[in-house]
């Protein structure tokens, strides 16, 4: 996209090139008269070679000097326009270098600079007040999260004690155990999603800040092997590709997370007899599996987004992977190829 100011001297250029081709023409016919006329006037009389010689003569100096002082002219338009500009515009991207290093999960404070142009004080005050009130509205919607998650903590756990002593009920027919049973796996779902906002909301209030030396490598062999029980109640077939000894740095508890739940969602997203291929490198982990259409990728690393009706979880498994990965600067990419869902991590 052009800049505003680099477009303002594109057009002035090719003004300024207009007239000097519009002024030459004049230029020559008017001191072609002039020539004509102090040769008349002292009764001198040309031969057409000599007339036509002078009049190329009058064109090319004519011509250059124009030229010359339009170049001139031109280039110190240019110059000064640009120091001029320069100063002018300074609080403009001095306040778009802000904005663009703003983000609300990191917690970081815009200060705009003072500046003696009204229309820019006004626009800073604007963005002020608009940022003020969008970080307003995040905390708020944060402290519910986090308050929600915590007052739901105790009657989750009351609902779920309840439902297995009437479980344990021998007066109990078919239908009501049944219905129980769906009770259960209800209360259940609402506890993982209640347990991931807690863990979503730590993170965010950086509460996990201790870092250390991970073993990828070690902990990946280990994923698979705790999560072995589901790939075979699926019959799916493992295959892996681990480079030994890959280092990350982070938390324990969040890279455990983030990689359980990228297996869980190969899993979860394969077909009875697929295959789950896992490939960790020194500077990546890629972890595909079968899959007939692509997932919604608008709503796959969002809070709650749907990706695809077939297999629903808890709507923050990827999204707890994607916070985790912005924490640590690493890079989390989902792509469909030749029947594959391939979620790739680089760090």
């Amino acid at each position: 996209m052009t800049k505003l100011l680099n477009r303002s001297l594109q057009r002035l250029a090719v003004y300024a090139g207009l007239v000097l081709v519009c002024s030459i023409p004049v230029y020559y016919f008017i001191l072609s008269r002039l020539w004509q006329y102090e040769l008349d006037e002292h009764n001198i009389v040309l031969t057409k070679e000599a007339d036509r010689e002078d009049s190329y003569l009058i064109i090319l100096i004519l011509t250059s000097l124009t030229v010359l002082f339009f170049a001139l002219m031109l280039t110190g338009f240019i110059l000064l326009n640009r120091r001029i500009s320069k100063d002018l515009w300074k609080p403009f991207y001095n306040s778009l270098a802000q904005i663009r290093t703003f983000d609300l999960n990191r917690h970081n404070k815009i200060s705009f600079e003072a500046s003696d142009i009204d229309e820019f004080d006004e626009l800073n005050h604007s963005l002020d007040k608009l940022i003020g009130s969008s970080v307003a509205a995040y905390n708020q919607q944060k402290e519910f999260a986090d308050n929600a998650s915590h007052e739901l903590q105790t009657p989750l756990a009351i609902i779920q004690s309840k439902l297995d002593l009437l479980l344990q009920s021998k007066s109990l027919t078919s239908e009501q155990y049944n219905i129980i049973e769906d009770a259960l796996k209800a209360s259940a779902r609402v506890a993982r999603i209640n347990k991931n906002l807690l863990l979503l909301t730590k993170i965010e209030n950086s509460q996990f800040m201790e870092k250390e030396q991970i073993n990828l490598s070690a902990l990946l062999r280990n994923a698979i092997t705790v999560f072995s029980n589901f790939t075979e109640d699926k019959y799916l077939v493992q295959e892996t590709q681990i480079t030994e000894n890959v280092f990350v740095e982070g938390n324990q508890l969040l890279v455990e997370i983030l990689v359980n739940n990228l297996l869980t969602n190969a899993i979860r997203y394969s077909p009875v007899n697929g295959t789950i291929t896992t490939t960790l490198r020194n500077n990546s982990l890629m972890i595909s599996n079968a899959g007939t259409t692509p997932l919604n990728q608008e709503q796959l690393f969002k809070r709650f987004g749907t990706s695809s009706t077939q297999t629903p979880g808890t709507g923050l498994g990827l999204a707890l992977v994607k916070q985790i990965s912005s924490r640590y600067g690493w890079r989390i990419e989902y792509s469909f190829n030749i029947d594959q869902h391939v979620f790739s991590l680089y760090f």
